[in-house]
């Protein structure tokens, strides 16, 4: 019997110095996709029990407030009248900001990106971090761009 000395790894190292681009990716992804759900599914719910459904459609409708939740600006086009406004005055009016669909989408981000921080290991590089981050950022806002668009 021998007994081999040898220097190995931690347990937590990883083969490559490089960043886990696929994990990074995948983790951005899951994070916006989620919060991007939670926050339209909060809009529903609350343009459902403020009955606005019986108004027109609310498809557009919960866009809309998940944009203004977001942070962004609506511009409506057509014949528009919001609470009781006509024409030009109602194109100004709709400058308000849903604080309970942004407050879902900023937790639910901020879980699922911490959780992907945890499954990454015990001690992350700062170019993977800022990998994470830069990635899950300029996802969101390119999803949330589209999302406006629509």
């Amino acid at each position: 019997m021998s007994a081999g000395t040898g220097v190995g790894t931690g347990g937590n190292a990883r083969p490559g110095t490089g960043v886990p681009w696929g994990d990074v990716l995948l983790s951005a992804i899951a994070a916006v996709s989620w919060a991007l759900i939670g926050m339209a599914g909060t809009a529903a719910l609350g343009l459902h029990l403020l009955e606005a459904d019986t108004a027109g459609s609310l498809g557009p409708m919960t866009a809309a407030v998940v944009t203004l939740g977001a942070g962004g600006s609506v511009s409506p086009s057509g014949d528009v009248s919001a609470f009781g406004l006509k024409g030009a005055q109602a194109t100004t009016a709709i400058e308000i900001t849903p604080l309970g669909v942004g407050l879902v989408g900023a937790l639910l981000l901020s879980w699922f990106f911490l959780r992907s921080l945890r499954t990454a290991g015990v001690v992350i590089s700062p170019a993977e971090l800022l990998a994470r981050a830069g990635a899950m950022i300029a996802l969101f806002v390119a999803m949330l761009g589209g999302l406006a668009w629509a």
